[in-house]
């Protein structure tokens, strides 16, 4: 999943949302290996569910799906392309799955994040920035912001000749890719919040006395 999706899974998932669990979906792309002992305990629980929503969505059936509409010479980097084309089909049905209207609830991460900025990487840092200058997770909502994020993808990969054939796949399987869309997201949801009351009741369980 994208920066979107992996900020609202949280804020869905858990009862009540925690601010440090929608920071850690963000800061969760910039930490590598081990999770830092020095991250306060939610935080750190947020990181960690980064990991498993994207760990469960690379297995999901439906996310194959939408991976196998995409031709063989896309096919290898077609995970990434689902997961920004994910938060676009996640924007343009936002009140289906959230009560907040978008623009307020991406004010309300960008804050989360920002009080926690000090724990961002440096490219971290720098890529919060040039979200909240160019309100990207709101953004998310037009077709020409997606289509954006997808050529920087590309350039990223030092693969630009895809964007065309990009293109003319995403316009061609658009429908099928929001009906696989509509399938998996509720399913992400459902799973975080199995995996998070799992790991509250383990925790309850391990602080009972003997």
């Amino acid at each position: 999943m994208n920066f979107l999706a992996h900020s609202l899974i949280p804020s869905l998932a858990a009862d009540p949302g925690h601010p440090d669990l929608i920071a850690g979906g963000f800061i969760g792309d910039f930490i590598k290996g081990p999770v830092p002992e020095s991250l306060p305990e939610r935080l750190a629980e947020g990181v960690r569910l980064h990991r498993r929503i994207d760990a469960y969505s690379n297995g999901h059936a439906e996310i194959r799906a939408s991976c196998a509409r995409f031709p063989k010479k896309l096919r290898r980097f077609a995970p990434i392309f689902v997961d920004v084309i994910a938060d676009h089909l996640l924007a343009t049905r936002w009140a289906q799955f959230c009560d907040t209207p978008l623009n307020d609830f991406t004010s309300g991460v960008y804050q989360v994040i920002e009080q926690r900025a000090e724990l961002l990487t440096d490219r971290g840092l720098r890529f919060f920035e040039h979200v909240v200058a160019v309100d990207l997770l709101a953004g998310y909502a037009e077709r020409e912001v997606m289509m954006r994020s997808l050529g920087s993808l590309t350039h990223r990969l030092g693969r630009p000749a895809l964007d065309a054939p990009l293109a003319v796949v995403v316009e061609r399987e658009f429908e099928g890719l929001e009906e696989d869309f509509l399938r998996y997201f509720p399913d992400l949801v459902s799973h975080a919040r199995g995996w998070l009351d799992g790991r509250e009741a383990s925790a309850e369980n391990a602080a009972r006395p003997a």
